[in-house]
């Protein structure tokens, strides 16, 4: 799925729950990937997309489908010789991701390309080049299984902004009011859509995930929407 606003663009390079979610954003110059589950790599490259471009990633949580895919990538541009560094954002508290980048560092001798880690947290913007991007810590639970809970983890889900157009971006989450801020007023609405009928009860909308139809209901709040976190089933 793609989709081009006047000067804002957004591709789901993959979305499935449980196994990988990559999302490409792009401005004028600038690209700004969107989680790194596995395969990140492969379909960065068998699209076509000038991975040299991108200045920065946004991961919305720690969980291993959106991070598995971290390293290969960092590595990959290793083996290019980049030079620019690249931001790497996302929510403070979560263990992984840092240990993640430490380890791709601690398994090569060098030379290295500037990483700056920047731990967002609920609520903070930050700028970078042209693009704003604020944060918004969704209701999200670990778990293991057919959907049995564990205990409550950290998630975010981001609201990009350039020129006058906007993206909202759910990351992994159940109903909670910040949801509903976050996909307000957006041009176009990626929202978590993991549950079918038949696996709906209160508890996991509320902590777990949405179905396609909640999505769909919340998705009326921006201009457009569109589903991500679908069921590999």
């Amino acid at each position: 799925m793609k989709w081009y606003g006047n000067l804002f663009r957004v591709g789901i390079l993959y979305s499935r729950a449980g196994i990988a979610t990559q999302i490409i954003l792009s401005t004028h110059h600038d690209l700004f990937l969107v989680d790194t589950g596995d395969g990140t790599l492969r379909d960065l490259l068998s699209q076509k997309i000038e991975i040299d471009h991108i200045r920065a990633i946004f991961l919305t949580h720690g969980h291993t489908d959106h991070v598995s895919g971290l390293f290969g990538l960092l590595a990959h541009l290793r083996n290019r010789e980049r030079k620019q560094n690249i931001d790497i954002i996302f929510p403070d508290g979560v263990l992984s991701i840092p240990e993640l980048i430490k380890a791709f560092q601690k398994s090569y001798s060098g030379p290295y390309y500037p990483i700056k880690m920047h731990q967002i947290t609920d609520g903070e913007m930050i700028k970078i080049a042209d693009l704003t991007v604020k944060a918004f810590q969704m209701n999200h639970y670990a778990a293991v299984g057919k959907h049995k809970l564990l205990y409550p983890d950290i998630a975010f889900g981001y609201r990009f902004s350039f020129q006058g157009e906007s993206i909202a971006i759910s990351g992994d989450t159940g109903l909670c009011n910040a949801l509903y801020e976050l996909v307000r007023g957006a041009d176009i609405a990626l929202i978590d859509s993991s549950l079918k009928n038949n696996e709906v009860t209160e508890e996991r909308l509320s902590k777990l995930h949405l179905s396609e139809e909640k999505a769909r209901e919340i998705g009326q709040l921006a201009h457009l929407y569109v589903p991500i976190h679908l069921s590999p089933s």
